[in-house]
């Protein structure tokens, strides 16, 4: 396990589950930030990516547009998961208009993305 000022990181075997902090707002400079220790704690290596954004405030738009192709170095696939709507919503927003250079899914459930993530390893 590792913690940062934005979320808590956890690998596993075959992926990486990062659960975002309460109330974070994730701009250009958190997703510089979150960006290098998933790097640092993946070994560079690459991994499935299953993000639990759930108790997030929100993403600024030049964060969205890094993470969308900067960021998604090492990734093989991402499992977004939020239990409220609206976050829900936010993602299935960043996949149809940002397009990440890697397949994205968004899920209401942890169980639903961690079985999607097992598809994918």
């Amino acid at each position: 396990k590792f913690e940062n000022n934005y979320a808590l990181y956890e690998l596993y075997t075959n992926y990486l589950k990062i659960t975002y902090k309460e109330g974070t707002f994730i701009d250009y400079e958190a997703a510089c930030t979150i960006v290098k220790d998933r790097l640092l704690i993946q070994s560079y290596k690459a991994f499935p990516i299953l993000c639990d954004i759930s108790l997030i405030e929100g993403v600024s738009s030049d964060a969205k547009d890094y993470l969308a192709t900067y960021g998604s170095a090492l990734i093989k696939s991402v499992a977004l998961v939020s239990i409220l709507p609206t976050l829900k919503y936010m993602g299935s927003y960043f996949v149809a208009v940002n397009k990440p250079k890697i397949t994205t899914k968004v899920f209401d459930s942890i169980t639903e993305a961690e079985n999607y993530i097992k598809t994918q390893l």
